[in-house]
């Protein structure tokens, strides 16, 4: 039985068996245009839906587990687990209530063609910033919302305005920040790779990322970090796109070549990164002093 099937099978099955919820198969596009397919499940007098995905529970079924056993035990985890709330959506109305909550990420503009029609975006060497807008409930955790082009009739605003405003948001309350590779693998509790402190000055590899450690690769956008950055690291410096949420910087002498860099760039992104967190197949270089970013 094919994976689609599947979740027909699953669905089927749920909604003949629960009377308190209904489930239909939902398809997700991600960033990079991944497409998941899972199954949405809603309750009467809440708008929270969540969507689960079942490629664990395929992989179960192909094992041996059948349809009402893996049914049963989704609908259990549901009933368990999920929030029955219904959200407060009202301000997403408003722009004003809306404004200071928007933010922006980098994405690759090739990989997103057919979504970047749908939003407003802005081209950035070759990705593109696109918006979002954070939102909080203390029930359900932190959550964000993509800006589509519908929004900016609801708020009667353009492109531009809803940038500028997520592209400050982004600058001014994002606690952007600069590690050495072996203090990020000390925190993580690596050994220090046999580089002892003294080398540092020779080792001149750094990890940048914002505070919550998502989509911080739009610090790539901010001239003044690179700046900062450049004279920190005291030369020229690679940047290695490592995903959409942060960056490794490294220092330009005794690097390797920015094409060898390349090559070990989509290594990485094709067998360590899930493909929705690719941002770029190549390194960038920044020029400190012409403050020229390049690719």
């Amino acid at each position: 039985m094919e994976y689609m099937e599947f979740l027909d099978n699953v669905c089927g099955y749920i909604n003949e068996t629960a009377d308190d919820v209904r489930v239909s198969i939902h398809t997700a596009v991600k960033n990079n245009g991944v497409r998941l397919c899972g199954l949405s499940f809603a309750k009467e007098g809440y708008n929270a839906s969540p969507t689960l995905y079942m490629e664990n529970h395929y992989e179960d079924y192909l094992k041996g587990s059948d349809i009402c056993e893996i049914g049963d035990a989704i609908l259990a985890s549901y009933r368990e687990n999920s929030p029955s709330v219904s959200l407060d959506m009202s301000f997403f109305e408003d722009y004003e209530l809306v404004k200071d909550r928007l933010y922006i990420k980098l994405v690759n503009r090739e990989k997103n063609e057919e979504f970047l029609k749908e939003v407003p975006h802005e081209d950035f060497l070759d990705l593109a910033i696109v918006a979002y807008v954070r939102m909080y409930d203390r029930r359900i955790g932190n959550g964000l919302i993509m800006v589509r082009n519908e929004h900016l009739k609801l708020w009667g605003k353009d492109a531009k305005t809803i940038l500028d405003k997520a592209k400050a948001n982004t600058h001014d309350h994002e606690d952007f920040n600069l590690k050495h590779i072996l203090d990020v693998m000390n925190s993580l509790g690596y050994k220090e790779m046999d580089v002892c402190e003294d080398d540092r000055p020779d080792f001149p590899m750094y990890v940048v990322t914002n505070k919550r450690m998502q989509n911080g690769a739009a610090v790539l956008t901010m001239k003044d970090k690179l700046k900062e950055f450049g004279r920190m690291i005291g030369e020229d410096y690679y940047i290695i796109p490592s995903s959409v949420h942060e960056l490794i910087l490294l220092g330009r002498k005794g690097s390797d070549s920015a094409d060898d860099l390349d090559v070990m760039i989509r290594e990485v992104n094709s067998t360590q990164l899930g493909p929705e967190e690719v941002l770029a197949d190549h390194a960038y270089l920044y020029r400190v002093n012409d403050d020229v970013l390049m690719f």
